[in-house]
């Protein structure tokens, strides 16, 4: 799992060197989510209840320092299933300055890379507060899940690292 976070970290550090160079980039954000789920996922699909917290930490670009988030729904997963959000959604950010930005998620893509990690990104539109009407872009990695947890009595937490992005 260390392995996963690095390159996570590694992913999310490239990228932000991008949003510096980008004149067009009015947030950028990075840091780490959690992921709970009861009952643990197993390799058999069941009805979960999944609660998550975004923590982003670091805000180089935008007028923030950090923000967070926090949310619950409940879907069918498993280890075995590509984790995607349910969609729409809406999420809103929490900003140490003490504003806020609700993002409305249309669409997510996932892609599973080369070490076993999932890169989960999911697009849509900042509808009220800080930066309102700026396109948004999350991005997930989430670690390879242990297989044997998996086979037995299941992952109950997953941990990785994220990046926002606003742009205009």
């Amino acid at each position: 799992m260390a392995a996963a976070i690095l390159l996570g970290c590694s992913t999310v550090a490239s990228t932000a060197s991008a949003a510096h160079a980008d004149p067009t980039t009015a947030l950028h954000c990075e840091g780490y989510f959690s992921t709970t789920y009861t009952p643990p996922l197993t390799n058999t699909p069941t009805q979960t209840d999944v609660t998550f917290h975004n923590d982003l930490d670091y805000c180089p670009v935008g007028g923030v320092a950090s923000g967070d988030a926090s949310g619950h729904f409940t879907a069918i997963r498993s280890c075995t299933t590509l984790d995607l959000p349910p969609h729409p959604a809406t999420i809103t950010y929490e900003w140490e300055n003490g504003t806020s930005s609700t993002i409305h998620y249309s669409y997510s893509t996932v892609d599973r890379l080369a070490n076993g990690t999932t890169a989960v990104t999911s697009y849509g539109t900042v509808t009220t507060g800080f930066h309102h009407g700026a396109t948004a872009v999350h991005t997930a990695i989430q670690p390879q899940l242990d297989l044997l947890a998996c086979a037995g009595s299941g992952v109950a937490r997953m941990t990785g690292t994220e990046q926002l992005t606003f742009t205009s």
